[in-house]
């Protein structure tokens, strides 16, 4: 599935509480289908966590009652600020490129939240599932592996919107934790947690 970003006013989240913008992403985009028809679905919330700075990350298991079709929805949003890299704008969080009063500033005249959501598909999800168990396995089996003056990266890229990674440097690293890349967004999860998610969304038992 592709990689959807919907971006808004600081303003209109607040006053819209009510209504998730994963929502919005899963009726408008995800499931939009033929006119004058009925789309009958289910969601269950596995993970919704609201960060410090203003972050927020959210997983969403969706699936329709008409085929049993299944996905997986990853959301996270950030208060972003346009930047130019290698040529190209992209949205960064600014609590990752702004200094203190640099912040006070942009959050008073420019709040921009940007959410990207990216979909999996159930086989998707198997071949996740499959593919960060034997990244972990492979993070595990580096730790004999002596690093000094760099950092060793394992990432397993399922698409061009979705990835996972690991990393170790000389300080050391974790098994523990698995670094998620939603578009260009990151985001941190307890590895263990994560694959017993994936496990239970698709009804197994391993």
């Amino acid at each position: 599935m592709s990689l959807a970003v919907v971006a808004g006013s600081l303003f209109f989240a607040s006053v819209s509480s009510a209504q998730r913008i994963a929502d919005i992403y899963i009726n408008k985009m995800l499931l939009k289908g033929d006119d004058d028809a009925v789309v009958n679905f289910v969601t269950k919330d596995y993970m919704n966590e609201s960060g410090k700075n203003n972050t927020s990350f959210e997983i969403i298991g969706v699936r329709l009652l008409d085929n049993s079709n299944r996905y997986l929805v990853f959301g996270k949003h950030e208060i972003t600020a346009d930047h130019k890299v290698s040529g190209e704008s992209v949205d960064v969080d600014i609590n990752a490129t702004h200094g203190k009063d640099e912040l006070k500033f942009h959050m008073a005249r420019f709040p921009r939240l940007n959410y990207q959501f990216v979909a999996l598909n159930e086989n998707d999800v198997k071949d996740l599932l499959e593919n960060v168990k034997q990244l972990r396995s492979n993070y595990i089996e580096s730790d004999t592996i002596k690093i000094k003056d760099e950092t060793r990266y394992f990432v397993y890229r399922l698409n061009k919107d979705f990835a996972v990674s690991m990393s170790r440097g000389k300080n050391g690293g974790s098994a523990k934790t698995f670094e998620l890349w939603i578009g260009t967004r990151r985001q941190e999860v307890n590895s263990d947690k994560f694959i017993l998610m994936l496990t239970q969304f698709l009804g197994t038992t391993e």
